[in-house]
């Protein structure tokens, strides 16, 4: 009897194996795709500067000489007509009148151009990964982003810009309505914010990575191209992902993870072998779907009579928590696109002869994966004591005690105002996996992609353009000031938010 149990288990186990390693392989392309997503996204930041100078856009203003022996910080204080009386040896000035790289033209870029696209394009997204395969939408969108950020590398106008951050918005849209999807179909609830959160590494390995790309690229100057280069690289890097989406990324079955019911008569104290049911395989509402293949979780006739996927989507948004937890989310995203799109940006004005070279690059890809592992498994641990409140406890801790570690980056000389750097990104960054989450408890499983796409559409929109405001902030007070503002301002507001929603959540 031992003996026909055992062989009676064991292709389940072979199967259960083989989807174990299957779906953490996965895991790990959707990551990487995420990355290469980030990195062209953030990449604009890093090489604005050089752009702006040969293309022509944004203001202008006195910057250190890069042919001078000593690159001042005085430079920012003079006007036009006092620029270029710094002297050094041999007659060389020591500042010049140039693009800044700055200006209301490079927000525009950096958020709008972006943002848009990129939020409407993600609903639509949505709603076709509900109802289709959502690998191939992942693929898909992912070539378009690779063929974007490529051409950027041959760009000629500031138009020319435009149009293809509008591609890149486009491309990217997807990734994380239908990869956290997938996600929450793989793995298990006590796994749920890990995975997320792994995922989510590809935000920060994107980001830290464009720092790298950016300025190492950049300067090696290849075939006299300079920053053309780091869009090429990375629109290499877009083609190995797409190919890896291809071939090793398998559609979960919708709507529930795989379990296996082996020796349940054991687990009630019952006989063994007295129920044929002691074997049985189950597989939660895909009972009869090999768990390889691609199922598409509604048929056509469910598909028509379901309704508008985003009218769905909508309702199953328009709830005080969901609403409370998208203001908050709102602030934070604010917060941390500010300080994104001007990091590069403010060394260069403040600190100009501070080589950034690998400290960015480093102190936000381990501060954010770390962060963002942490949040996961903390808010796991927790949940299962309290409930969910306890993510959203997470979510309001963590950005409170990254707050003076992010006001010190703005008062710190470097190295130290990379040390608080890093605690800031080790708080702030627990938020993002620990936030889908919590989206995932609350939006009904039948719209899940849509219902993420319309609340990134929201967040995204507020927070990825809400950080034009540092240009008529600076213009009112001061760079810094405007930062100090946006920044850790942001993660003040936004700790507030997300305690007040867990008043809402039951």
């Amino acid at each position: 009897m031992e003996d026909n149990k055992m062989k009676a288990e064991e292709p389940v186990l072979k199967m259960m194996k083989r989807w174990t390693v299957g779906r953490w392989v996965s895991l790990a392309v959707m990551a990487y795709t995420y990355l290469v997503g980030e990195l062209s996204h953030f990449l604009l930041g890093i090489v604005s500067r050089p752009m702006s100078q040969e293309l022509h856009y944004g203001d202008k203003a006195c910057l250190p000489n890069p042919q001078a022996t000593h690159q001042s910080s005085d430079c920012r204080t003079l006007n036009f007509s006092s620029c270029y009386d710094l002297l050094e040896g041999d007659n060389v000035t020591m500042c010049v009148w140039d693009y800044s790289g700055l200006g209301m033209e490079y927000q525009v870029l950096a958020g709008p151009a972006f943002i848009f696209v990129f939020t409407t394009a993600g609903i639509i997204i949505g709603i076709i990964s509900d109802k289709f395969n959502r690998k191939v939408v992942v693929m898909v969108c992912c070539a378009v982003l690779t063929l974007a950020t490529g051409l950027t590398g041959a760009a000629s106008s500031y138009w020319h810009l435009v149009i293809l951050r509008m591609l890149m918005g486009a491309g990217e849209s997807s990734f994380a309505p239908a990869c956290s999807s997938m996600i929450s179909d793989m793995f298990p609830e006590s796994l749920r914010a890990l995975a997320l959160g792994i995922f989510n590494w590809g935000i920060y390995l994107g980001y830290g990575l464009s720092y790298a790309v950016g300025n190492f690229i950049t300067a090696a100057d290849i075939g006299g191209l300079g920053w053309r280069w780091s869009y090429i690289v990375t629109g290499m890097m877009g083609v190995v992902a797409t190919l890896l989406l291809f071939i090793l990324v398998t559609e979960p079955p919708r709507g529930g993870q795989l379990r296996v019911k082996l020796g349940s008569e054991e687990a009630d104290g019952k006989n063994p072998g007295t129920n044929q049911q002691q074997n049985e395989t189950e597989f939660s509402n895909e009972d009869s779907k090999d768990i390889t293949s691609s199922p598409n979780s509604q048929s056509r006739e469910d598909l028509i009579t379901d309704g508008p996927k985003l009218v769905e989507g909508l309702k199953s948004l328009l709830t005080p928590p969901v609403l409370m937890l998208a203001f908050a989310s709102c602030l934070r995203h604010t917060a941390g696109f500010s300080w994104a799109y001007n990091t590069q940006l403010y060394f260069l004005t403040y600190y100009p002869d501070f080589n950034l070279g690998l400290w960015v690059t480093g102190v936000s890809i381990i501060g954010g994966t770390l962060g963002v592992a942490i949040g996961g498994l903390v808010s796991d641990k927790l949940v299962k004591r309290i409930g969910m409140r306890a993510r959203l406890y997470v979510l309001a801790g963590s950005q409170l005690v990254a707050t003076p570690f992010a006001a010190g980056v703005l008062f710190l000389p470097p190295p130290g105002a990379f040390f608080s750097l890093l605690g800031a990104y080790l708080f702030a960054e627990m938020w993002f996996g620990v936030l889908f989450a919590v989206l995932l408890e609350l939006v009904s499983e039948s719209v899940q992609s849509v219902g993420l796409a319309i609340f990134l559409f929201i967040m995204n929109n507020v927070g990825g353009n809400l950080p034009v405001l540092v240009d008529p902030l600076t213009n009112l007070t001061s760079y810094r000031t405007a930062l100090l503002i946006m920044y850790p301002g942001g993660y003040l507001a936004s700790a507030v938010m997300f305690f007040l929603t867990s008043f809402f959540v039951r």
